[in-house]
């Protein structure tokens, strides 16, 4: 379940970080390219953070 939640987060990110997604905040590109890069960094790290919890920390 683990390797799924990677690649999911990959996919995600790939998405994310695709030029037609960024095309949509052409005013404001890199303030959002700076947001949505903060948010995903913040959601890896909750995702780490509660599977590390859930393994008993190995």
């Amino acid at each position: 379940m683990k390797r799924d939640i990677w690649i999911f987060l990959f996919v995600i990110g790939l998405l994310f970080f695709n030029w037609p997604i960024m095309g949509i905040f052409k005013s404001s590109l890199a303030t959002s390219l700076f947001i949505l890069w903060f948010i995903f960094i913040a959601i890896i790290f909750i995702i780490a953070h509660f599977l590390e919890r859930e393994d008993g920390g190995k």
